[in-house]
This record gives structure tokens, sequence and C-alpha cells, in this order.
């Protein structure tokens, strides 16, 4: 293999539980989403006859649904109630699913085993070679930048996890190394030892799962806890990082005088050249992104063939500051993949505040916006419209900050309306900039219902299939 890939360490976490142990156990998966669905799939490949019962909060996934097996699936639609779940040995959680709440910490305490899609991977894929790869915003397109240079480095990559594929549905065979992307869902009961971790920066975000910001913090770093003989990379330029991990002995660090460091339009280094960041990869934050990518290469041992051309073959992530068309000289920027208020600063440090219409909010989950509303008094965007479900919170805070936009601050009660008014109020040679700053439930399936619903109400897109 060319390059120097680490060889995997020994596992002290190899005795987790693994699919043979559920084969005679009484089973129940929480939540039917992306990874529930995963774990129903590998549970019918091994144990086709095995009886097994589904539990979703939501409706879920009509066409999965549809597919259960009645002779040997039962599906329960409903709050999670702690007297008909204590009847089973082993609950596999979905990520979406606290640990954290009352329910299941009453389960626990009663002697319900718990597991999930990612500890079960890592279980069954012990000597697997695994870049893990974590922060409050940029993981998606680090992962997805990583997995890109690696394979022109000639190595066999996966990259799944909270990206792409769930690592349960992967085929592993041809696999040389995995590049998986871990949110702090995933991060918080994780069994297992990456060979190596990047961690790229630390802000509050899903306070309410976390059940608070200490412990959103501290589930975000078990990743450095969980390298042990591996290599730990991190964000030097990022405070809370520096002073969290001071007692990590071997830090690698970008953004630091020894390595790769931002700059502007790309990133240099100690007797290194200049790499310029592709188009793919416009704004400051992106070459923070590029910085903590290439020194993970350098560590890896790798040389990548034209460096310059590889990077401008990457064509970033859809609905992450995606330019997705142009019409009446209004350009329309689907970065609805956005879920904390520092993406809304990341994307309005790309595209400028000059002529953009930001539309913003969704799912409340407790953040305080005073911060971000506050930095955005001296130079807000030419209007804001806030959406459900905590639009008028974010309206609120920013009034109460003294943001006023030439255009104005609206609310509006559902997308639809939003992109009608922005419409009417973007200035001639602007912007409609889709940048919620929050998760896109209830009111959508995912961040890519979102980002194709705002492409067909601008009349430049049509929903997918």
């Amino acid at each position: 293999m060319p390059g120097q890939i680490i060889v995997s360490q020994p596992r002290s976490w190899q005795k987790s539980m693994r699919f043979d142990d559920l084969e005679s156990a009484r089973v129940a998966i929480l939540g039917t989403g992306r990874e529930g669905q995963a774990v129903w799939r590998q549970i019918r490949r091994r144990f086709p006859g095995k009886k097994l019962s589904l539990y979703a909060e939501s409706a879920g996934d009509e066409g999965f649904i549809q597919r259960l097996n009645p002779a040997v699936d039962v599906f329960h639609h409903g709050p999670f109630e702690v007297n008909r779940l204590k009847q089973y040995e082993v609950l596999v959680r979905s990520a979406g699913i606290s640990p954290y709440r009352r329910e299941l910490q009453q389960l626990r305490s009663l002697g319900v085993r718990f597991t999930t899609a990612c500890n079960l991977w890592f279980a069954e894929n012990p000597d697997a070679t695994t870049i893990c790869i974590s922060g409050t915003k940029g993981k998606s397109t680090t992962a997805a930048l990583t997995a890109h240079l690696l394979e022109r480095a000639g190595v066999k990559t996966c990259l799944a996890g909270n990206i792409g594929k769930p690592m349960l549905d992967c085929e592993s065979a041809a696999v040389d190394c995995w590049v998986i992307e871990l949110s702090s869902y995933q991060i918080a009961d994780l069994e297992a030892e990456p060979d190596i971790a990047v961690i790229l920066n630390l802000s509050d975000e899903h306070i309410d799962w976390h059940s608070g910001a200490d412990r959103y913090r501290a589930d975000k770093l078990r990743l450095a806890e969980l390298v042990k003989g591996g290599s730990l990379i991190a964000n030097h330029a990022d405070p809370v990082l520096t002073a969290s991990l001071a007692e990590f002995d071997g830090v690698i660090w970008f953004n630091h005088a020894d390595g790769w460091q931002s700059g502007r339009g790309g990133v240099s280094g100690d007797g290194k050249d200049f790499v310029a960041a592709p188009a793919s990869l416009p704004g400051r934050h992106n070459t923070h992104n590029l910085a903590a990518v290439l020194t993970l290469v350098d560590q890896l041992g790798l040389k990548i063939p034209d460096l310059k051309q590889a990077l401008s073959s990457f064509y970033g992530l859809p609905h992450r500051l995606q330019l997705i068309g142009e019409k009446s000289g209004v350009r329309y920027i689907d970065d609805s993949i956005s879920t904390t208020p520092v993406s809304v600063v990341a994307a309005l440090q790309t595209f400028g505040c000059d002529g953009v219409v930001l539309l913003l909010g969704g799912m409340d989950r407790g953040l305080d916006w005073s911060t971000f509303a506050t930095g955005l008094a001296g130079s807000p965007p030419y209007a804001i419209i806030t959406l459900p479900d905590n639009g008028i919170k974010i309206f609120d805070c920013l009034k109460k900050a003294g943001v006023r936009p030439k255009g104005g601050l609206h609310t509006a009660e559902r997308l639809s309306k939003a992109v009608n008014l922005a419409q009417a109020m973007v200035p001639d040679g602007g912007c409609i900039l889709l940048s919620p700053g929050a998760p896109s439930f209830p009111h959508f399936r995912d961040f890519e219902d979102r980002g194709e619903k705002f492409a067909k109400y601008a009349g430049i897109g049509q929903i997918s299939a």
C-alpha cells in the first residue's frame, strides 16, 4: 500500500457487545432512522428468524416500515415507556436518542444493557484502521476531503459514519482505511480506539441532548481520550481546545507554528509551499479544514501526486455553502447543513453581508443566540427572515441586541413564505442565503430535504425522488 498507514493497536474494547451476543437475547431497536435501519438489516441478514422489536417516537420511514416482516418484526410508534422497554435485555440506541434521557437512565438502572450501531461496528471490525473526525463545525467537509485525498494517494478508503452510509451498511473487505465522521451523539458512549482522531473546534451545540453545555464538551472531548495508542490532531487556533487538551501528551496541532496554518485563500507551513484552497472550499473556516487534512496526510506519511489538481477535483458537499443557481441576477446559496450559530457566522464571513437576505431558524435546542446577535449588530446582512420553531426567539434576541438590517427583521411561518418574501426584497445583484443555524426537524425529513425544498421554492430545482 502506498504511504505509511498506521497499524492498528491491540484494542482494550474488543470484548464489547457483538451481533452474536444479540442472537439469543431479547432485543429492541430504539429509533428507525439511518442507523436503526442499518442495525435491523444486519440482524435480519445474520438471524432471519429472530424476533425483534423496533420503537420510534415519530412516524418513521413508511417505506422501511412496509419492508418489516410481521412474523418476526414488531413496530411500536409512540413515547418510550419504561414499563414496556424493561422486558428487553438489550436496547440498541440510535444516535439521535440521548442516553441521558430519564427513561434510558432508569432502564439502565434496572439492568437493561445498551449498545449502538457504532459500537457494534467497532466490535465487529477490531482490526480496521480508523480515522475519526469530529468538531462542532466542519467535520463533514473535513471527512470528505480526507477520503478524497487518501484515494488520490492510492489508499482504498471508505467514508462513513455521520456522513454517507452508516458504517454497518459498508462493505469492508477491500478497505485499507476508514474515514469516519462522528457526532457528539455517537461519541457520548462510544467504545472504540481510533488510530487517528481529529478534533476541529469546540463550541456549544446540542445542549438539550447532552443535558447541558459542560456535558456536551465532555462528550465531544471523549474522542481525545479514546485514541490512546494512536495520534490526536487538533486545532491550536481554538482556545477551548488548547485549554482542554493541555494535559494530553503528543497532540499534533494544526494552526500552530510547527505545522500547517490557515491563511488568506489557503494554507502554509514551516518549510512548506503555500497551498491554495480550491473553489469548492470557500471561506476562512475551510482553510482551517484544509490545514487539518494536510496535517493528517503528513501524519500518515502519504504523498499525493499533483496536490493542486487533487484539490481542484474535490467538489465539496451538497447543502454546505453551495451555490445552487442564479435567477434574475440573484444568487441562491444552500447552507442547509448549518445547524449552529457558529456555522451561520462562517457563511456570512464567506459571502459577506452586503445584499444578503438570510433565512435563519429551525428546531429549538435551547442554544443561546445572544452572542451571535451581538456580533451581528455592527454589520448585519441586508435582511433577516426567521423560521420556526426558534424563529421568534432568534427574532427577539436580534432585536434586543440592536440588529437593524436595512431590509428589516422579519418572521415567516414556513420556508416557502420565507423564500417568497426574500425574493420580493433582495437587492439587485444580491444573494438569498439559507443558513438556518438549527436542525431541520420536525418540519423536514432532514437537512437534505430542507435544502431541496429551498431550491424548489426558489424555482431553480426539484425535490429529489
